[in-house]
């Protein structure tokens, strides 16, 4: 009879569906906001997200593809080989604040992020991350540029955090001393706006 239990063992596992506790993978395509510019990488809010996944028992995988100085249009050129390598299950997309400190044209940057959110939707969820710029770059560019994320989000139906940077002092303790970057005391406020979003996206 061990035969026959053995044969009956085995037909089991075969049948049984995989894992539910494999590992899916999240996308951070950002800029030195989300690459921990000045600060050490393990300080950053990726790196925190990675530590809160698994204190809630989340089984994802945290993939940092932010590169310092990116613009949307450099994240659309680097896009399709990272949606191919890592096969993200969400992307968590943080562009354009600095095609916008170097005043291009609003429609070129909508028509970036929205070819952005297009291809990684063929993969997976999206959650896009909006911006704000500094005033003196004029009232109705500022205004529009900061509106065009909503606009986004509304257009393509996945959720949206209004402002990166929301609830940070204004502040050495918050910003670094060129008064663009934040603090490692900061990210801690980062991860908390990235994951009112984040957490309807994710499944156990």
């Amino acid at each position: 009879m061990k035969w026959f239990y053995r044969t009956l063992i085995i037909f089991a596992l075969a049948a049984a569906p995989p894992c539910a506790t494999a590992s899916e993978t999240i996308l951070v395509l950002g800029d030195s906001l989300s690459a921990a510019f000045g600060i050490g990488r393990e300080q950053g809010w990726v790196n925190l997200l990675r530590q809160r996944l698994k204190r809630h028992g989340y089984a994802y995988s945290v993939v940092n593809a932010s590169i310092s100085g990116e613009t949307t249009a450099g994240g659309l050129a680097r896009l399709k080989p990272l949606l191919k390598r890592h096969q993200p299950a969400i992307v968590i997309l943080e562009l354009g604040v600095n095609d916008g400190l170097r005043g291009q044209p609003l429609h070129a940057i909508r028509k970036n992020i929205q070819q952005i959110i297009q291809l990684s939707q063929q993969q997976g969820k999206v959650l896009l991350v909006g911006m704000r710029l500094p005033s003196n770059y004029g009232a109705g560019y500022t205004r529009q540029f900061h509106h065009l994320y909503k606009k986004l989000s509304q257009q393509n139906e996945i959720p949206l955090v209004p402002f990166l940077m929301q609830g940070l002092e204004d502040s050495s303790r918050h910003f670094q001393p060129d008064r663009l970057h934040p603090t490692a005391a900061a990210q801690p406020v980062l991860l908390s706006n990235i994951w009112k979003g984040l957490k309807p996206l994710l499944s156990h």
